[in-house]
């Protein structure tokens, strides 16, 4: 019988696993285009454009690598699912058993390439990710019916609002409560449709409900004449705008445009604009646990592979990490909304779900290791 040394056997275990990996990345790459593609036609259905097909490839180009990062954990669960049912039916293990090395080596060595492969994915694909989503909403705005813009910088946030005849230029200081409920020293502009000044209106406190701002303590410079008049008023003034508080959340809350090197930059800057930012920081430590998530996805896939006596065929394998996938999914939600809730810490909510798939798998390993 041949001789295998273990650094032949670890870099042939290697080679076998980054196959797999590969066949399952082309079959999720192919169903989150499809996906993409398909839900870019159902937005652009009813809009008139040139090059429809055109337009909606490079959306779904731009959209899919983040689908992909969301999906990554998924995508080695599998991956370690095939790669196992693999070396069992070809009889690698027993192989590898004979030849004295421990049955911990087949299954550390996909697992320590995921862990690698999740720090390439925060370091470098991360930062691709982000600015291809980023240039995906920018561009789907383009085509939205809402034409509204909204930034935030070191001079505070910033609102642009489209009117049917002119713009609405919204400045604010800072977030008060944390919930866009109120704003502090607000300056709003009104602009006709060739940008011209028209009135500009100041506030010390404003109360956002719906769509009805109400402008405490508010003072009123106008146009009279084309001559600015100074109006001086104190009053509360109530003022009708086209955002509310949701739009400004999930303007706010969506991370994925967010690299991982510009994380924490966000979060001081919205944190000095009285926001928490605990989407920003939920997704900075969904990062730096994806590794150990990959990691973990190896081990979890031993437990219905090499950890049960039967053997089933592929896609009763395939099968059980459907049934994982969805509990995984379940748990990650769960665990996050009741981070979210305060029910929880924001830190723990995101580890749980990895510290108990690692604690799971290590009690699986070593009950392989002494079989």
């Amino acid at each position: 019988m041949k001789y295998y040394t273990p650094q032949k056997l670890i870099i042939y275990l290697s080679k076998e696993f980054i196959i797999s990996l590969l066949m399952v990345f082309v079959v999720f790459l192919s169903l989150s285009i499809l996906v993409n593609f398909v839900e870019e036609m159902a937005f652009f259905k009813d809009k008139k454009i040139e090059n429809l097909i055109w337009t909606v490839s490079y959306l779904t180009a731009y959209k899919t690598p983040n689908t992909l990062i969301e999906l990554s954990i998924f995508i080695f669960l599998f991956s370690g699912i095939l790669f196992f049912v693999k070396i069992q039916k070809n009889n690698e293990m027993n192989t590898i058993m004979l030849s004295g090395l421990s049955k911990l080596v087949p299954i550390l060595s996909p697992a320590i390439i995921s862990f690698l492969f999740g720090l390439f994915i925060i370091f470098f694909i991360s930062p691709l990710s982000s600015s291809s989503l980023k240039f995906y909403e920018m561009t789907k705005r383009l085509y939205s019916e809402n034409d509204n813009l909204i930034s935030i910088n070191n001079s505070g946030l910033w609102f642009m609002e489209t009117l049917p005849n002119g713009f609405n230029i919204i400045r604010a200081d800072k977030i008060i409560d944390n919930n866009f409920s109120k704003l502090n020293n607000v300056t709003i502009y009104m602009l006709d449709s060739e940008f011209n000044f028209l009135k500009r209106i100041d506030s010390n406190v404003v109360n956002v409900k719906n769509q009805f701002w109400l402008l405490d303590n508010a003072k009123i410079l106008d146009t009279i004449n084309n001559s600015i008049t100074d109006k001086n008023i104190r009053s509360n003034i109530e003022f009708i705008s086209s955002f509310n508080i949701d739009d400004l959340k999930n303007y706010f809350s969506n991370s994925a445009t967010v690299s991982f090197w510009e994380i924490a930059n966000n979060v001081k800057t919205l944190n000095l604009r009285g926001y928490s930012a605990d989407e920003l920081k939920i997704k900075l430590h969904k990062y730096l646990s994806l590794p150990i998530y990959l990691f973990g996805m190896i081990l979890l896939s031993t437990i219905f592979t090499i950890g049960i006596n039967k053997e089933y065929n592929t896609l009763m394998y395939l099968f059980f990490g459907l049934i994982i996938g969805f509990i995984l999914y379940f748990l990650n939600d769960l665990s996050i909304a009741i981070g979210l809730s305060n029910k929880l810490p924001l830190i723990v909510s995101v580890w749980t779900p990895v510290i108990i798939i690692i604690l799971l798998s290590i009690i699986n390993l070593v009950k392989i290791n002494e079989k």
